[in-house]
Protein backbone atom coordinates (compact mmCIF):
# COMPACT_ATOMS: atom_id res chain seq x y z
CA UNK A 1 0.00 0.00 0.00
CA UNK A 2 1.23 3.08 -0.92
CA UNK A 3 1.28 6.32 1.61
CA UNK A 4 1.04 8.65 -1.44
CA UNK A 5 -1.40 11.52 -1.55
CA UNK A 6 -3.41 12.39 -5.16
CA UNK A 7 -3.57 15.95 -5.38
CA UNK A 8 -7.00 17.07 -6.46
CA UNK A 9 -7.78 20.03 -8.03
CA UNK A 10 -11.08 22.06 -7.50
CA UNK A 11 -12.58 23.56 -10.82
CA UNK A 12 -13.02 27.55 -9.90
CA UNK A 13 -13.74 28.11 -13.79
CA UNK A 14 -17.50 26.95 -12.96
CA UNK A 15 -17.60 28.79 -9.71
CA UNK A 16 -16.66 32.02 -11.35
CA UNK A 17 -18.99 31.49 -14.54
CA UNK A 18 -21.94 31.51 -11.99
CA UNK A 19 -20.83 34.56 -9.98
CA UNK A 20 -20.46 37.08 -13.38
CA UNK A 21 -23.54 35.09 -14.55
CA UNK A 22 -25.26 36.24 -11.39
CA UNK A 23 -23.71 39.96 -11.40
CA UNK A 24 -24.97 40.08 -14.89
CA UNK A 25 -28.42 38.96 -14.23
CA UNK A 26 -28.39 41.12 -10.80
CA UNK A 27 -27.60 44.31 -12.94
CA UNK A 28 -30.00 43.92 -15.69
CA UNK A 29 -32.98 42.69 -12.99
CA UNK A 30 -31.97 45.69 -11.06
CA UNK A 31 -32.06 48.15 -14.29
CA UNK A 32 -34.89 47.17 -15.16
CA UNK A 33 -36.47 47.48 -11.84
CA UNK A 34 -35.36 51.11 -11.87
CA UNK A 35 -36.66 51.77 -15.50
CA UNK A 36 -40.14 50.13 -14.67
CA UNK A 37 -40.04 52.34 -11.29
CA UNK A 38 -39.54 55.50 -13.09
CA UNK A 39 -41.85 55.30 -15.11
CA UNK A 40 -44.45 56.01 -12.52
CA UNK A 41 -43.02 59.12 -11.85
CA UNK A 42 -42.50 59.36 -15.45
CA UNK A 43 -45.29 58.34 -17.74
CA UNK A 44 -43.08 59.02 -20.79
CA UNK A 45 -40.99 57.16 -20.97
CA UNK A 46 -42.73 54.27 -22.01
CA UNK A 47 -42.26 55.87 -25.77
CA UNK A 48 -45.42 55.66 -26.00
CA UNK A 49 -45.29 52.17 -27.14
CA UNK A 50 -48.10 49.59 -25.10
CA UNK A 51 -45.91 46.47 -24.45
CA UNK A 52 -43.13 48.99 -22.40
CA UNK A 53 -46.13 49.73 -19.97
CA UNK A 54 -45.62 49.81 -16.32
CA UNK A 55 -48.61 47.22 -16.16
CA UNK A 56 -46.98 45.09 -18.77
CA UNK A 57 -43.46 45.33 -17.89
CA UNK A 58 -43.71 44.73 -13.80
CA UNK A 59 -44.28 40.99 -14.11
CA UNK A 60 -41.05 40.80 -16.27
CA UNK A 61 -39.20 42.17 -13.25
CA UNK A 62 -41.17 40.14 -10.59
CA UNK A 63 -40.90 37.05 -12.15
CA UNK A 64 -37.57 36.69 -13.24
Amino acid sequence: MSTTTVGQAYNYKVVRQFVVATVIWGVVGMAMGVWIASQLVWPQMNLDLPWTTFGRLRPLHTTW
